[in-house]
């Protein structure tokens, strides 16, 4: 090595080609040339090589085989805030005072992975250039996936199902997405989950609550809706909060709502199809219980006697039916023990003859086959009485009344009050005369007692002359 100014040296090799350079005024050190790449090594008291700067592969390399490496580099304060440790193959950035920061930018310079230690931040992609974070497993399958591009997170693959588990502070399972069998499980001992979805307006519209067992639907100025649809897209299931009603069944796909007991037994169903509500079942008879304000059972169904009980101690029950123009008809009172009736005669069905019209208000006699036939004669001790529901009248009781719709039954009445056809050209009809039969077809006539055995009843109204109808009681004798 020879001097080649006051403040540096130079080396040459045999083809006088300088090979180091030491420099001075610009404290540096070169070494190797064209054609001769240069190396920097540096020895251990052991005389191994502990640090090697090699110019021909571009290598650092530091440590050798029983001493480790380590690179340090410090900042204006003196603090390690760089550490490449080769004992245990670390890479650490930042220091007390200093956090550090690792990016990484691509070949249009944009950063594209950014690790920051002041929030704890990981950053892979940048505008233009979408991150992605592949995990590979043992089989170098890529089992867990984040794609920046379409916002995704993937967790498995192909002979390698996917789990995503997240622990509380007590290191308890309480959030566990388990692919195996496709199950989310929210929650653990100790620790009951929730699950909680807010609207735009930040309001909680939907919320499981495992605590209580309960999900929630809707909230103040968003009512909730539950909607199941079938596999045409039809609305068979439509839970209402706004409206506050359930609503099963839709065109083409009638609903139907089934409860079972323990055993499995369906013992409440509300069949749409045929509009039946059916409760009970074998094993299990069914029950319709209903309560007052005060909790008294008023009305009570009971399957297993078949008994309907209505009232209670202190609030007597009562039965009303209605008319089609919803006049009470029947009233059956548990306060007083009365059965109200707001018609007016009991009445019972007979056999007509065939071919006789038998209006309301006709008198019928006995014809010779047992059957009635209109009266036609004065005084006729067949008689009957009167075919009910004329006029101001109806039977408030039919006694054997037989489902035939062939016209050959009418009810006569057999107590009580009727409006009856009567004939008054013989003599005016008077509130308070005793009526028989008379020789115009189906009518009455004013009698005296002398027609013991025809008589059918006392006329309630009267008639001066010709035909129509009075109110009568009747009174056969």
């Amino acid at each position: 090595m020879a001097p080649i100014s006051s403040d540096g040296f130079q080396a040459q090799n045999d083809a006088s080609d300088t090979t180091v350079s030491i420099s001075g005024t610009s404290a540096g050190v070169t070494a190797g040339g064209a054609g001769l790449p240069g190396s920097l090594i540096i020895l251990a008291p052991d005389g191994t090589e502990a640090l090697r700067l090699d110019g021909l592969g571009a290598i650092q390399r530091i440590g050798n085989n029983g001493n480790a490496g380590d690179l340090s580099l410090h900042d204006a304060s003196d603090r390690d805030t760089i550490s490449l440790a080769g004992a245990t193959a670390v890479l650490r950035l930042g220091t007390n005072g200093n956090g550090g920061d690792l990016e990484v930018r691509d070949s249009a310079g944009r950063t594209v992975m950014n690790m920051q230690s002041s929030n704890a931040t990981l950053q892979v992609g940048a505008s233009g250039n979408a991150g992605d974070v592949t995990v590979r497993d043992g089989a170098g399958q890529p089992a867990l996936e984040f794609r920046g591009h379409s916002a995704t997170l993937t967790v498995g693959t192909t002979g390698n199902e996917g789990d995503l588990v997240v622990r509380d502070g007590s290191n308890r399972d309480v959030l566990h997405f388990n692919a195996a069998n496709a199950s989310l499980r929210i929650g653990s001992t100790g620790n009951e989950g929730d699950l909680s979805i807010r609207d735009s307006a930040n309001r909680e519209v939907l919320q499981f609550d495992a605590n209580y067992a309960v999900m929630r639907i809707g909230s103040t100025g968003n009512e909730g809706d539950l909607i199941v649809r079938d596999g045409a897209n039809r609305e068979v299931f439509h839970v209402d909060g706004n409206n506050a009603w359930v609503r099963i069944g839709s065109t083409g796909n009638e609903g139907d709502l089934a409860i079972r007991d323990a055993s499995n037994r369906e013992v409440f169903h509300f069949n749409a199809e045929n509009a039946v509500l059916r409760i009970g079942t074998a094993g299990n008879e069914g029950d319709i219980s209903v309560r007052d304000a005060a909790d008294r059972e008023v009305m009570q169904f009971d399957a297993n006697y078949a008994v309907l009980r209505v009232g209670a101690a202190g609030n007597e029950g009562d039965i009303i039916c209605r008319d089609d123009a919803g006049n009470e008809s029947i009233h059956l009172n548990g306060g007083s023990g009365d059965i109200i009736l707001r018609n007016a005669d009991l009445a019972e069905q007979f056999d007509v003859d065939a071919a006789v019209l038998a209006d309301a208000g006709t008198v019928m006699v006995l014809g010779p086959n047992g059957t009635l036939q209109p009266c036609c004669t004065e005084q006729d001790t067949r008689v009957i009485g009167v075919v009910a529901g004329g006029g101001n009248y109806k039977p408030g009781i039919i006694m054997d009344h037989r489902e035939v719709d062939d016209g050959r039954r009418v009810p006569i009445a057999m107590v009580g009050k009727v409006s009856c056809r009567v004939d008054a050209r013989k003599g005016a009809i008077r509130a308070g005369d005793l009526l028989t039969t008379s020789a115009t077809t189906g009518c009455a006539m004013r009698t005296g007692p002398d027609a013991a055995g025809a008589i059918i009843g006392k006329a309630m109204t009267g008639l001066p002359d010709g035909t129509g109808l009075v109110d009568m009681i009747v009174c056969l004798t």
